[in-house]
């Protein structure tokens, strides 16, 4: 069968062997898909006996797994790759972010393009599903609902500081609009950090969130310098940034808040929305912080290589791994190409494993399909294949040599980080490399 695009959803996928989760290799296997969504997962000779109407699709020399999900992720900022070259200072990268905007009259045509080359790029890598952060979220959702398959959480990022207080209101209802919403794209709301978004103001989307049943997403910890901003505005984020100058927000009606970004987004409600939050980045926090995250139920979306970006790790290892043996869910994300070379998921996991391969290939893999599922609030229906879950499959190249065992193809996997040979969503195949057997 030669590969191509199909509107058919139904059909039986046929592989050497089949990575249902980070523990369950079944070889010689196939998936039976009934319109989209998956009916079983089994030996090939059991499911083509199970469901002998249906047409067969085989890959050769591939390994079949769920989709990749990235938890955090802005796609609008595709634009700006290889633009910002680092490593970068934030307040001087956001400077030059800002710099390289398009003009009002441009925006749409531009920030289309962008999300959905980023939405291309994503599907290229294997992910089949994106926590898609967007200020532009008017133009991005329309762009991506029109014309890209993949799954989207979108989240309206929103700000209100100072003097912006008194468009929230505005903003909040054009982001929690859900006739945007369909079977592939979900709402969300996104306070986008402690130095945009004062307490009151998270109060008041953490409400709305709870009120209309929407998932949470925020920056949060990311910089050493959210601690000085909010206890008294100091600091390269404060007063003194020349961003705060130009759009002079700051006022006294500002709370200010002297324990921290933790304690602060615990204090004004967010630990305590009644639906998913993912905290991206989480790069600074002590022990007693961590206790705090622990009891949350909040997710992190941690993203390695625009870490790297940005320099943190030449000030400490991010602490994920404390995270983990606390219980807290800690979930690998690539944020943007403004500070990312590609968004490959994948590729975040190898670039872990090479900096330290006796960390689990399992634990890792399981970063990039079942836990983002489920911080996106959608454990029950990606991330994983089987009965009664969508269809997101990719045929991935595999060795023979090393289908041993779940462990042996996800160090395969991990180490080599190959691209799909094909990416099927919903059960549509949206994207080959290569012929189908």
């Amino acid at each position: 069968m030669t590969a191509s695009t199909t509107d058919n959803s139904s059909f039986v996928l046929s592989g050497p062997a089949l990575l249902a989760d980070s523990h369950t290799l079944i070889p010689d296997a196939a998936i039976a898909v009934i319109d989209g969504i998956i009916q079983a997962c089994h030996q090939r000779s059991d499911i083509l006996e199970q469901f002998p109407g249906l047409r067969e699709v085989h890959v050769d020399s591939c390994v079949l797994t769920p989709g990749f999900v990235n938890a955090h992720t802005h796609l609008e900022l595709s634009f700006l790759a290889g633009k910002i070259p680092g490593p970068a200072d934030f307040p001087n990268w956001v400077l030059q972010l800002i710099a390289a905007y398009p003009s009002a009259g441009d925006a749409e045509i531009v920030f289309s393009r962008s999300a959905l080359a980023g939405a291309q790029e994503s599907i290229r890598f294997g992910v089949t599903t994106v926590g898609d952060i967007s200020r532009q979220y008017p133009i991005v959702r329309l762009a991506l609902q029109k014309e890209s398959p993949l799954g989207i959480v979108s989240f309206g990022e929103l700000t209100a500081l100072g003097r912006s207080r008194n468009y929230l209101d505005a903003r909040l209802a054009a982001a929690i609009n859900q006739q945007e919403s369909d079977h592939r794209m979900s709402i969300g709301l996104s306070p986008h950090a402690p130095y945009s978004v004062e307490g009151p103001a998270l109060e008041k989307i953490v409400a709305a969130a709870r009120e209309h049943h929407l998932p949470l997403s925020m920056h949060l910890a990311e910089l050493r310098e959210e601690r000085d901003f909010l206890r008294d505005f100091s600091g390269p984020l404060g007063k003194s940034w020349m961003l705060m100058r130009q759009m002079d927000l700051l006022d006294d009606f500002i709370p200010a808040f002297d324990k921290g970004p933790i304690q602060w987004a615990q204090h004004y409600g967010l630990f305590n929305a009644g639906v998913p939050v993912i905290l991206a980045h989480v790069n600074y926090v002590d022990d007693t912080e961590l206790d705090i995250l622990a009891r949350s139920g909040a997710a992190v979306a941690y993203c390695p290589r625009t870490r790297h970006y940005f320099g943190h790790d030449t000030v400490a290892p991010h602490p994920w791994w404390a995270m983990r043996q606390r219980g807290i869910s800690v979930c690998l994300a690539t944020d943007s190409l403004a500070s990312n070379p590609d968004l490959s998921l994948l590729r975040e996991a190898q670039y872990l494993y090479r900096q330290d391969p006796s960390i689990h290939s399992q634990i890792l893999w399981r970063m990039i399909t079942a836990e983002p599922a489920i911080a996106l609030g959608l454990g029950s229906r990606i991330g994983r294949l089987a009965p009664g879950y969508a269809a997101d499959i990719l045929a991935l190249p595999l060795a023979k040599d090393v289908l041993a065992s779940a462990a042996t193809v996800c160090d395969y996997l991990v180490r080599e980080a190959p691209l799909p040979q094909s990416v099927w969503i919903g059960g549509r195949q949206v994207s080959s490399a290569c012929p189908l057997a």
